[in-house]
């Protein structure tokens, strides 16, 4: 078969939008054509069809805008603190549902997640919460084990599969389209309005606890539009104007000369 005959077939079987679907039947045809021309002695056509191209995609995220309704809709300071938590740490669900009163510290608390014991940093605001939260739990729980989390259920420490729950028909709540409707949501979301907002890469690596860059890089995929307002805000035309104390269009005669060679150019 010629290469141009299995390339309309893949036209006529999977539509171009469909780009999964037809690296799937690429895939399939590469290792079945390699199987039979090599069995055979024959020229593979697949050697001169190029893949179908790979378009990322940009996740499912939250802006700023959707995270201050999210943290307006919470009632009881236990949903309030975990939703604060949630959106301030990034934090993953099982190392909040790992929290512990005596881990709570001034602009940081101390949880376990899959990576072991990390630091997680918090604001002052959220720190408040948290502490507002123990101590409406131990006041409720008197002695018994229960006080010894922060996050609490209705039958002990609250779980992951609980605070997914929870998060979950809250985003609902506010009107948020699935998919990944649970905290890891709110945990790309955090990655990507800390990029947006001027952090930078190497911090946000650390801040959410991943050992490979590469990971945290993933949660940043930003679209063109956040790309350029992000261009607009940092370019460094920016801060040479700062040093200039005032536009390098400012001079005197600048406008007008740009404009005359601009004249002589369209005559």
């Amino acid at each position: 078969m010629e290469p141009e005959s299995l390339e309309q077939f893949m036209a006529e079987v999977v539509p171009y939008e469909q780009e999964e679907t037809r690296r799937a039947y690429y895939r399939i045809l590469k290792a079945l054509y390699r199987f039979v021309c090599r069995r055979h002695r024959l020229v593979n056509p697949m050697e001169f069809i190029d893949p179908p191209p790979r378009h990322k995609k940009i996740k499912a995220s939250l802006t700023a805008g959707e995270l201050m309704l999210l943290l307006t809709k919470p009632i009881g300071m236990r949903d309030r603190a975990l939703l604060t938590f949630l959106v301030d740490s990034g934090c993953r669900a099982g190392e909040v549902a790992s929290l512990r009163p005596q881990n709570i510290y001034e602009g940081y608390v101390m949880v376990e997640g899959k990576t072991g014991q990390r630091f997680a940093f918090i604001s002052e605001e959220t720190r408040r919460l948290l502490l507002n939260l123990v101590a409406i739990n131990r006041s409720v729980a008197g002695n018994n084990g229960n006080s010894y989390y922060v996050f609490l259920g209705q039958r002990g420490v609250l779980t992951p599969s609980g605070i997914y729950r929870i998060v979950s028909n809250y985003l609902r709540a506010v009107g948020i389209a699935p998919p990944k409707m649970g905290p890891h949501r709110l945990r790309h979301a955090f990655g990507r309005n800390y990029i947006l907002n001027g952090g930078d890469t190497r911090s946000l690596q650390e801040i959410m606890g991943h050992e490979n860059i590469s990971v945290t890089e993933g949660y940043i995929e930003l679209s063109p539009e956040e790309i350029r307002a992000k261009h607009h805000r940092f370019t460094p035309l920016r801060s040479a104007h700062a040093a200039a104390q005032g536009s390098l269009f400012d001079g005197p005669g600048i406008l007008e000369e740009a404009e005359a060679i601009l004249a002589k150019k369209g005559k």
